[in-house]
């Protein structure tokens, strides 16, 4: 009996390691480099919230969030959670002043307070207004924000930027220290910067 519960838990370690390693690749390979906090919503809202979550952006994931500001029956939550994943779609998709405009209209709403700020970190970064970017990510964390590690990921990615290389590293450590999944973001990094793939 003992060595059939060993083999039985020996399969399921197996299969929530592949499970942890599918779940790492996935964000591994998402299209933007920085950190963001998707919200959710429902119906086109849902939509929407699963193209900022993967980090689809386009025609069609702008149309589903439009869709879902529009609808009648909309909730005020899930109304400004859509206005947050929009923008978070439009800084994906490069276009940070689109997304200014949208990120904006979640500060209204406390709920979405935190993941605006944040976004519009984000925002702002695309812009290479970097003090602007800090001073948001900060706001986020004063706000609420739950997921601190995406500030402090987000910091580095700004101090990089401005070629501070001991402050990159500083906030960088203390992203992977909460949340290790970053650390593979840098093997995948390193691996490209080495085949000459990584563009910054």
């Amino acid at each position: 009996m003992t060595s059939q519960l060993s083999l039985y838990c020996n399969k399921m370690i197996k299969i929530s390691n592949r499970i942890t390693l599918l779940f790492l690749m996935f964000f591994i390979f998402q299209s933007n480099s920085y950190a963001s906090i998707t919200v959710l919503g429902k119906g086109d809202a849902s939509l929407c919230y699963q193209s900022a979550k993967t980090g689809r952006g386009g025609i069609t994931a702008v149309d589903s969030c439009l869709s879902a500001i529009n609808e009648i029956g909309i909730t005020q939550k899930n109304l400004y959670a859509t206005y947050v994943n929009l923008g978070i779609i439009y800084n994906n998709s490069k276009k940070p002043d689109n997304a200014i405009k949208y990120l904006n209209k979640g500060l209204e709403f406390n709920g979405t307070l935190p993941e605006s700020l944040l976004s519009l970190g984000n925002s702002f970064y695309l812009k290479r207004n970097y003090e602007k970017a800090i001073e948001l990510y900060d706001q986020s964390l004063d706000k609420g924000l739950t997921d601190i590690s995406a500030v402090y990921f987000n910091k580095g990615l700004v101090y990089e930027r401005m070629s501070n290389v001991d402050l990159a590293i500083k906030f960088f450590k203390k992203a992977v220290e909460i949340k290790p999944q970053y650390y593979d973001y840098f093997e995948k990094r390193a691996r490209m910067q080495r085949s000459g793939e990584w563009l910054n």
